[in-house]
């Protein structure tokens, strides 16, 4: 077991912060109102807040995409994460009244502890997030390889002379979520915005046929010099937000919506 900025790693699991906590503050909304024999009635509850929630969010971001389809596709996606905690809140407190009536104050104890308990993952988090790092001045003055569109051997440039503030994704193609939301990071690329895509173990040749297959047109950089374990990276797709002195100001592990990608590139200009 390992703890990390992005997440408690068992093995070859990697379960991001804000995922430990929903799942633990879930499992102990349920666990104690069963215990007072309301256990259907929670999970209706519960359903009906991360619900409202997640469409919460798709409103409260639905600028970010193109349409209201496409908002509401992305949010059935959970893996992405993306909450609004206060709508989720109140249409849990609606669902329950609906639902208990009188009894409602009895589901008070479990979601108070649900709450409390789902906050201690994100404490550790900030913990271990702080202080900000930044690329050891050893690796800044790396080598690494980049492969521009349609272009067979790869270039070098040392790490350092990248462009800053910059978005770095780690990634790879056996990775499903990476491939997933690579039609979007390459998009912002193309946009001219500074998203370095940083393959992580794979030769030109197994990058180049992806992008053929895929059809996408992307500079992607391979790590050659050992930024994964430099920036404490845990599992792939793993996005962070570099600032001009090279401190690492924001992270995500696991894949991006749209919405949580123009939120990280807002903090870029």
């Amino acid at each position: 077991m390992r703890l990390t900025p992005d997440a408690l790693v068992l093995g070859p699991l990697a379960l991001s912060w804000s995922h430990l906590a929903l799942l633990l503050g879930m499992l102990v909304f349920i666990w104690l109102a069963a215990r007072r024999g309301m256990e259907g009635k929670a999970w209706g509850v519960l359903l009906s807040a991360l619900l409202a929630a997640r469409l919460g969010y798709a409103a409260e971001h639905l600028a970010a995409w193109p349409s209201l389809g496409a908002a509401l596709l992305a949010a059935l996606d959970i893996r992405t994460g993306g909450w609004n905690a206060l709508v989720g809140l109140l249409a849990g407190a609606l669902a329950a009244y609906l639902l208990l009536r009188r009894e409602v104050v009895r589901l008070l104890l479990p979601a108070a502890a649900s709450l409390a308990v789902s906050l201690v993952p994100l404490g550790l988090q900030q913990i271990l997030s702080q202080p900000a790092e930044a690329a050891s001045p050893d690796y800044a003055r790396q080598v690494v390889q980049y492969l521009e569109p349609g272009q067979s051997r790869p270039r070098e440039v040392p790490f350092g002379e990248l462009p800053r503030p910059m978005l770095i994704n780690f990634w790879a193609t056996w990775c499903p979520p990476c491939r997933a939301e690579m039609p979007l990071l390459v998009e912002y690329q193309q946009k001219g915005y500074p998203v370095v895509l940083l393959n992580v173990g794979e030769n030109p040749a197994v990058i180049q046929g992806f992008l053929a297959e895929t059809g996408l047109v992307a500079r992607v950089f391979l790590d050659s010099a050992g930024l994964q374990q430099a920036f404490r990276v845990s599992g792939l797709p793993t996005t962070l937000l570099v600032a001009s002195d090279g401190q690492v100001v924001a992270r995500h592990l696991g894949p991006l919506n749209r919405a949580q990608l123009e939120q990280l590139l807002q903090r870029l200009r």
